[in-house]
């Protein structure tokens, strides 16, 4: 492929262009701040040696010292004129190598003079990474001097191209040097390799001349200019012109050719025109649009290219081209045309990394393989290694390019200070709004007093014509009218709010004003006072809460003497929390034999009031009486007309339930022989009377049960039982 090079050589920066059928492909810029050093080869001086970091510090000439890892360094033919006492081949490729590295201290000592190279810039705090296994490229070998041998890259695939490029080198290079056949010599001339060959054995000639003549530390060797190198990388038989405004630049690119280009070479040009060379050739726009985000297909459809940390993304759109027979057709036309266009993008702003290319959607699997095979066709003028996926069902173009500089935009251009890198500011309308509730928020400040807002052109058109009505509600809030001040060059996103005269003085609370003392005092009281307000709320609900937690485990202990008792005495023990409970319990019977479920809901006690909260004996089970049946040879004692109904009395007789839903007051505990905490029963004289004067049989909770109403059962006690209960309750809670 035809190609020219145009040089625009100045005083601290220097462009080269490259041109490859009068298309503007590729732009390469270079600056004195910003040279690199790698692969440079340089003599340097060990200052320190590291035994623990398997490692060394090498004094290179740089502003820090270089790092030398212990497997990274071998002996050479400068290490041996030493006299060092190292290994003659590498250990290994690296850290993470097979075989162990052997000790830092036994490969060199400190202020020994060794031959590196840099293989990694200075970054930061760090300093450069150097190694022994030097390595020159050139524009289709690399020079190896250790090696002394003849590779081929495994991207040349033809094995007559491999075995015909092996048998040129080695009949045409020196027996003492080694090469590597790059990628790029794929099927070149042989006149080809053996300027290559002259040209990297003279650069290896002057590395052995200035080791001679220099001490530690010196710069043997360095990378050439960007002119020479583009000359190096660039420069073939189809190359038709060179041309640079720069007349030192000229006579040294004019020896370089002479001495290591191959026949046909190209023609050397001098610009001594008054117009810039890029403009003359009318390249300064192009690279200008070409840094845009949007760019613009012949056909009338667009890219969008998107750059960001992770990854490129590139959309394909129509825009303006309608084509002229079907949808589908157009959207072919369309990707063809964008799909050459993303590569020359690819190459000319010099995009690295992950790159998503989103076509327009085509429904034939035809189209998807010929736009990709297009691309392919496309990509394969680029030098940069390249990985390419087919085309997803979506649309995708997944593919990778790796990165061998800066990128364009990297390399001319910094982030936005306006926007700070974001890309965005706020609208307009949106600071309008944002002012309003900062005002809003600070009122009590400003009641009373005249207020200037300060702000862009744009906000405040916003404010003057959108936003008068909210200025409006703010000036009434505020009792003074609001002034809007519009101020040119202001950021779009700040404002100043600015009180124009003096209103009441603001209490503003510094810690760091107040006394100690006083702050001291005033902190005790706060939180004196947090606490009562903490037990005052939390005091009646630990007492509740404890109940309840005492009910509970009672009640799982009654569950196992029996489901029944379980029930009865946790509503017994429920009726006792709620206030103003006036029934007191059956004196007639053992605790663990009371078994009554809690009265119907609404029921009510003799005086008629209802009970403030329903309780159930168990959950789904209706409210109902308990009461044994009286036993077969015991007559029922019958009260008299008019009385109260005495309680059933007797052994194994459960206390009746009261007659409304009231609480019962606490009574009085006792721990029996297994543990278990009972209820023990109030003194009962009515109840002491109706029972026989024999001992109490065994309790038996098998005995049948009768259920009535509270309603036809009548009282639940006497008066003077329930008085008493009062008064043994009262007790307890003193």
């Amino acid at each position: 492929m035809q190609n020219e090079i145009i040089i625009n050589a100045e005083r601290g920066e220097t462009r080269v262009a490259v041109l490859e059928r009068s298309n503007f492909s590729e732009l390469h810029i270079e600056r004195d701040q910003d040279k690199s050093v790698v692969g440079s080869v340089v003599k340097g001086r060990v200052s320190r040696v590291l035994p623990g970091m398997q490692a060394a510090f090498v004094d290179i000439g740089l502003d820090k010292a270089a790092f030398l890892y212990a497997g990274d360094y071998f002996a050479n033919g400068f290490t041996q004129e030493t006299g060092a006492d190292v290994p003659s081949k590498p250990p290994h490729r690296g850290r993470r190598g097979s075989r162990q590295p052997p000790k830092i201290d036994t490969l060199l000592k400190e202020d020994q003079e060794i031959v590196v190279q840099i293989a990694k810039q200075p970054i930061g705090t760090k300093g450069a990474r150097i190694i022994s296994h030097i390595s020159i490229p050139g524009r289709h070998l690399v020079l190896t001097p250790w090696s002394r041998r003849v590779g081929v890259s495994r991207r040349i695939d033809s094995d007559r191209e491999r075995k015909r490029l092996r048998e040129v080198v080695e009949r045409l290079r020196p027996k003492d040097l080694g090469f590597i056949i790059r990628t790029a010599g794929d099927g070149v001339r042989e006149a080809d390799l053996g300027a290559d060959i002259r040209y990297l054995s003279s650069v290896w000639e002057n590395i052995q001349q200035r080791n001679a003549e220099t001490s530690a530390p010196a710069v043997l060797h360095s990378e050439p200019d960007l002119p020479l190198r583009m000359i190096r990388d660039f420069a073939t038989g189809d190359t038709k012109r060179i041309v640079v405004d720069s007349e030192a630049s000229h006579q040294m690119i004019q020896s370089f050719v002479d001495r290591y280009v191959a026949d046909p070479r190209p023609r050397i040009e001098h610009y001594t025109g008054q117009e810039p060379i890029f403009e003359a050739f009318s390249l300064e726009s192009q690279i200008h649009a070409n840094l845009g985000r949007k760019v613009f297909l012949k056909s009338g459809g667009s890219l969008v290219v998107d750059q960001s940390e992770a990854l490129t993304a590139i959309d394909v759109n129509t825009g303006r081209y309608v084509g002229k027979r079907d949808l589908e057709e157009t959207v072919f036309k369309t990707n063809l045309e964008a799909v050459k266009e993303v590569v020359y993008q690819l190459r000319f702003r010099n995009i690295g990394g992950l790159i998503i290319i989103d076509l327009i959607d085509m429904e034939s699997a035809d189209h998807r393989e010929k736009v990709y095979r297009a691309l392919r066709e496309a990509i394969r003028s680029d030098k940069a290694r390249t990985n390419i996926l087919k085309i997803s069902e979506l649309g995708l173009v997944e593919m990778t390019r790796k990165r061998t500089r800066e990128n364009l935009v990297q390399t001319l251009c910094e982030p936005c200070a306006y926007c700070e890198g974001k890309g965005y500011v706020l609208s307009s309308t949106s600071v309008a709004f944002r002012i309003a509730r900062e005002i809003r928020s600070d009122l009590p400040r400003f009641c009373g007093r005249r207020i200037a807002l300060t702000v862009a052109p744009s906000v405040a058109e916003e404010l003057l014509r959108d936003g008068a009505s909210l200025l409006g509600d703010l000036g009434e809030e505020l009792g003074r009218e609001i002034e809007v001040r519009a101020r040119p060059g202001l950021h779009q996103e700040q404002f100043e709010v600015e009180a124009l005269d003096e209103g009441a003085p603001v209490d503003l609370k510094l810690r760091w004003l107040e006394d100690p003392e006083e702050r001291k005092k005033r902190e005790q009281a706060e939180k004196a006072e947090k606490a009562e307000k903490d037990d005052a709320e939390d005091g009646p609900k630990n007492g509740r809460s404890r109940r309840r937690r005492r009910g509970r485990r009672r009640g799982g202990a009654d569950a196992e003497a029996g489901g029944t008792e379980a029930e009865a005495e946790e509503a017994e023990r429920s009726g006792s929390d709620i206030p103003g409970s006036d029934t007191p319990a059956d004196a007639g019977g053992d605790a663990a034999d009371d078994a009554e479920p809690a009265p119907p809901e609404g029921a009510s006690d003799e005086s008629g009031d209802e009970a403030s909260t329903p309780l159930a004996a168990s959950p789904g089970s209706e409210a109902v009486e308990v009461v044994n049946l009286p036993e077969p040879d015991e007559p029922a004692v019958t009260p008299p007309p008019g009385a109260s109904p005495a309680p059933p009395t007797g052994p194994g007789t459960p206390a009746l339930p009261p007659a409304g839903l009231a609480e019962a007051p606490e009574q009085p505990e006792a721990v029996d022989s297994q543990g278990e905490s009972r209820i023990l029963p109030p003194p009962s004289a009515a109840a002491s009377a109706a029972a026989p004067a024999s001992p109490e049989p065994e309790t038996r909770a098998e005995e049948p049960v009768a259920v009535e109403t509270a309603e036809e059962n009548g009282p639940a006690a006497p008066d003077k039982l329930e008085e008493q209960f009062e008064e043994q309750s009262d007790e307890r809670k003193d």
